[in-house]
């Protein structure tokens, strides 16, 4: 167990990101992390703050994200009230199943929210330089081309998400 700001102990994420979707989340000790982040869109009029770390990062290739972003979506996953606007005018964004916040102004898309949890899968392309750290990719029987990447290429989503843990053998 390590002692972090603020007497948050880091066995309290972790636990956290281990009930991931398999049990309600515990979001009363999650703001507690010291980590703050600033993200913005491209022609920088929104302001996205990030507190704390990532729940997860990784890879969708979904058909959804694929469309919308005409690549895999990298994403880093945070509890919904993580995520907040500090500056600047969005829009939202369904194309079929994940509302998607951008840019009024520029388009870049922000974040989407993932249907049924409390969830945001902020768009990884936005972080800092390397706090960006995929453990895998996800929805690969949609993906464009065979992936080589040394991660897991779950077919559809793994079981920590109600999924399973089959993998695509390229």
């Amino acid at each position: 167990m390590i002692a972090l700001a603020n007497n948050c102990q880091l066995s309290v994420y972790s636990e956290y990101r281990m009930s991931l979707f398999v049990n309600e989340p515990d979001w009363q000790h999650y703001g507690d992390l010291p980590m703050i982040t600033t993200v913005q869109c491209s022609c920088g009029a929104v302001e996205i703050q990030l507190s704390g770390g990532p729940m997860v990062q990784y890879y969708c290739h979904c058909d959804d994200c694929q469309a919308v972003h005409g690549k895999a979506y990298p994403c880093s996953l945070y509890p919904a009230p993580a995520v907040s606007v500090e500056r600047g005018e969005t829009d939202a964004f369904t194309l079929k199943t994940s509302p998607r916040t951008k840019c009024k102004h520029c388009g870049t898309y922000l974040f989407a929210e993932v249907p049924g949890h409390a969830v945001r899968g902020v768009n990884a392309d936005l972080l800092p330089e390397g706090m960006f750290d995929p453990e895998f990719h996800i929805q690969c029987r949609y993906a464009a081309a065979p992936l080589t990447d040394s991660l897991p290429h779950y077919r559809g989503i793994p079981a920590r998400f109600k999924g399973s843990d089959e993998l695509m053998h390229w």
